[in-house]
């Protein structure tokens, strides 16, 4: 049975990365249902300084073509932040936002 490249990789050189200090910056990834309702999309952006409530983070966007959500000439995808948590698999003050999405009008 063949193993992924993957598998040969130095698993400490993650730790290497996971201890860089962030300063006051906080990586949110937002979080979404996609089209089919079935599965999850999720794109990150780095905050200048930790979010205290929902409505401190900022609204988003992305091409929805590229995600079959939406189709015709102005595809853009409005993310709105719905509900805000620590992320437990990163370290500081890192944010998973989950959101609700909306077509452009």
């Amino acid at each position: 049975m063949a193993t992924s490249a993957s598998s040969h990789l130095n698993k400490g050189i993650k730790q290497v990365y996971m201890a860089l200090p962030q300063g006051k910056k906080v990586q949110a990834m937002y979080i979404w249902i996609n089209s089919t309702g079935e599965g999850l999309r999720c794109k990150t952006r780095t905050l200048d300084s930790e979010p205290k409530c929902v409505e401190e983070l900022p609204k988003w966007n992305f091409d929805g073509s590229r995600t079959f959500q939406s189709e015709g000439p102005n595809s853009d995808m409005y993310l709105v932040p719905a509900a805000m948590f620590r992320d437990l698999f990163c370290k500081d003050s890192n944010k998973l936002v989950f959101c609700e999405v909306f077509k452009y009008n």
